[in-house]
């Protein structure tokens, strides 16, 4: 008989604590049903709207709801948070939104043709009554100028391309919360446990998390060695913590995790001192960026979809470009320009190095670089720059993909999420009449077959091939993966009962 955990709670800051029962073998449906019947609501909403839920602690962290939900005491309930948010109009589909969008603002810049003819005429004769050898010599001197204010911040219509429009919409109210709050102050103990795989990002919030990223800018000595404004990088952070998007899974919490791992995986194997800063800044910043406005819905949906992205992608690696291209149009607000301080030459550079390692994220790339990888990792050679940059790219895909390094209370809930966030895909596919994958779908797949498949085939020798090049991944990072592998496998031998 599976252990049974008393959850305490109030709803919607309620005075009165509820009580709730809930088994590590409920699903995500039943425990989210659980929880509406505490709050006296129906978990299929109402006819116009749908119930969202989100639970957070004592100390207002933000708790992944599913069948592990930590065990509570009356004395520091949870509190419910229950808002019934209108359904989407079926009338209306995002697609035609943004088509209507997309001609109004076309609409707008037809209108404003006559004048910018009249200007243009204006400017033809002031053109003509200027010596010819005058206007050579002026254009000339010009030229350059244009050339290299052009190069990182190009003219163009933010609603012609969606990286634009999604950087540019976006929830203000919550940005000017999080740069009026003070500067959250962390013990020395907190900080060198943020240098180590098994950080626990459940104990804090979405501010904190902010707070521990901007330390480990200092840690990197990022702000020092490229002179990084302190409150342009808070404020850039801010506005990635709401370009993510309240998915399940691909969420500004996992942005931080994988940011997280990347800065634990430098610290534990001592690669920090072999890389120089710019390319631990391309780290960093390709961590942060890796899922920004993640749909959802993978490159499979996105492809047999047919959708926007991959459209303006043509079926390449549509999210990963996606996410690199609405990083990089945040860069070009000068509040949000991390990199606003390089040379021209390292700006380069780093934003070759940053769509390289966003870009390897792409699983289907995943063979491929793993590959080539091996070719270097028996003779791996530092000073080969080309090595180094799969050496980039391989960390932040350790990194991307690194939850079953934690400890089980940490890890457990991502894989709850990871599996609602591809049922709910699956359903979808299915509703639209699109292809679907097992391994998505709720009535082929559990969790313990889902792990125990991609722990031993991708997990464990992409981390074992890493290792033949940073040293001291061993105790620290593979063996916590082995333990993980372990354990769903012990799940999947124990019989159900008859």
């Amino acid at each position: 008989m599976p252990i049974v955990t008393q959850i305490f709670l109030k709803v919607n800051n309620s005075s009165k604590v509820e009580s709730i029962r809930i088994r590590p073998n409920h699903t995500m449906k039943e425990v989210k049903s659980v929880l509406c019947a505490a709050a006296e609501v129906s978990d299929k909403g109402t006819a116009s709207c749908d119930a969202v839920l989100k639970l957070y602690s004592a100390k207002n962290a933000l708790v992944p709801i599913g069948p592990n939900i930590p065990k509570n005491t009356v004395e520091e309930p949870y509190n419910l948070q229950i808002k019934m948010v209108p359904k989407p109009s079926v009338e209306t589909p995002v697609e035609t939104k943004k088509l209507m969008e997309t001609i109004k603002a076309t609409t707008s810049v037809l209108g404003e043709v006559p004048s910018l003819k009249k200007e243009v005429e204006e400017i033809e004769k002031k053109i003509k009554s200027v010596p010819l050898g005058v206007a050579s010599s002026s254009q000339a001197s010009a030229a350059p100028a244009v050339a290299q204010n052009t190069t990182k911040k190009p003219n163009s219509d933010p609603t012609l391309h969606l990286a634009m429009l999604r950087a540019s919409n976006y929830d203000k109210e919550t940005v000017d919360k999080i740069m009026a709050t003070p500067r959250p102050v962390f013990s020395s103990t907190v900080t060198e446990h943020l240098k180590h795989p098994t950080f626990n990002i459940w104990n804090y919030t979405e501010i904190e998390l902010i707070g521990l990223m901007e330390n480990m800018f200092e840690e990197l000595d990022l702000v020092k060695t490229f002179s990084i404004d302190k409150d342009i990088i808070r404020n850039f952070l801010a506005r990635v913590s709401v370009t993510y998007n309240a998915n399940p899974f691909h969420n500004f919490k996992h942005c931080f995790c994988v940011t997280q791992m990347m800065y634990g995986i430098l610290n534990v194997t001592g690669t920090i001192s072999k890389l120089t800063p710019l390319e631990k800044l391309a780290l960093i910043c390709g961590t942060i960026g890796h899922d920004l406005d993640h749909p959802g819905m993978n490159n499979a949906y996105q492809i047999n979809a047919n959708t926007d992205l991959t459209i303006i992608y043509n079926d390449i690696s549509p999210l990963e470009n996606h996410h690199a291209a609405v990083l990089f149009t945040l860069f070009r607000d000068p509040t949000l320009n991390i990199l606003g301080t390089l040379p021209e030459v390292q700006y380069r550079e780093c934003r070759k190095q940053i769509i390289n390692c966003i870009l390897a994220t792409d699983m289907a790339k995943h063979g491929e670089i793993l590959a080539k990888f091996k070719t270097y990792s028996t003779d791996f050679n530092f000073e080969d720059q080309a090595q180094r940059q799969l050496l980039l790219q391989m960390i932040i895909k350790c990194s991307d993909i690194s939850n079953e390094v934690r400890p089980k209370h940490v890890s457990e809930p991502w894989v709850d999420n990871l599996l609602e966030e591809f049922f709910c895909q699956s359903d979808k596919e299915k509703k639209e009449g699109l292809p679907t994958a097992p391994f998505m779908d709720r009535e082929k797949v559990t969790k313990p077959s889902a792990q125990v498949g991609f722990i031993g085939f991708v997990m464990i020798p992409l981390f074992e091939l890493v290792s033949k090049v940073l040293p001291n991944m061993d105790e620290p990072i593979i063996q916590p993966i082995k333990k993980a592998h372990e354990y769903y496998k012990s799940m999947l031998e124990v019989k159900p009962p008859a």
